[in-house]
């Protein structure tokens, strides 16, 4: 769902997106647009470990830590919750001898296995990734990582932005048009930045573009550079 409408950047746009030049028979302006989005999607990942001498105890653990942590998500999100559960991976561990060099001798074996749940509840993300540390004081050792959130239709929201920073750049050759003696007329050229999706208030950007997936809402952001031609009055 939209948290908000778009929004024509005024008195915030940096001096970067306030500069229009002025050449020949063109003229040269950046447009700027934003909207505000809520989250409709979110996953929540974690990794269990198990540390034994052998295999197959290490595999009775991890059996028993995947039971705890399937109990945890039941609790909480329910049995028919879409979770994900990777094969398990095993790694040979070896001794370590003085200064830290290994001796070649089998010490044991480390084993791990990967949990990810989605849903379109993001509330319901949220409460998974505060309660997994429960899971600690059951005595399993699991890395639950941060919870990430996504919103599903970017596309239409950039869609949008683009025009909507399209008609911002012509406002912006037109009132600049009318203190320069010139008439706006026809786009030639235009071409669009990258997208910044960022947390509200944020000014952070990227080369590249940036999505922060660490809050449920967001603000996409779009640039786009556009060329007009020009007739001198």
């Amino acid at each position: 769902a939209r948290a908000g409408g778009i929004v024509i950047a005024a008195g915030v746009v940096s001096r970067s997106l306030e500069r229009i030049k002025l050449a020949g028979d063109k003229i040269t302006v950046k447009g700027y647009a934003e909207e505000s989005v809520i989250s409709d999607a979110g996953t929540w990942r974690a990794t269990v470990t198990v540390r034994a001498s052998d295999l197959q105890s290490g595999y009775r653990a991890l059996e028993a830590d995947t039971a705890k942590v399937k109990a945890l998500l039941e609790s909480v999100a329910g049995a028919s919750a879409a979770v994900s559960v990777s094969p398990v991976a095993t790694r040979p561990q070896y001794e370590i001898g003085p200064g830290g060099v290994q001796t070649g001798r089998l010490a044991g074996h480390e084993l791990d296995r990967s949990f990810e749940l989605s849903s379109s509840d993001v509330a319901l993300i949220a409460r998974v990734a505060s309660q997994a540390s429960t899971l600690i004081s059951e005595g399993v050792n699991v890395n639950s990582w941060p919870p990430q959130y996504f919103y599903k239709d970017l596309n239409s929201v950039k869609v949008r932005l683009i025009g909507a920073a399209t008609r911002d750049a012509q406002q912006r050759a037109e009132q600049f048009a009318a203190g320069s003696g010139v008439t706006v007329g026809p786009l030639r050229a235009a071409s669009q930045g990258v997208f910044q999706i960022t947390r509200p208030n944020s000014t952070e950007t990227a080369d590249y573009g940036s999505y922060d997936t660490a809050t449920v809402e967001k603000v996409v952001k779009a640039v786009v550079t556009v060329e007009y031609s020009v007739a001198r009055e």
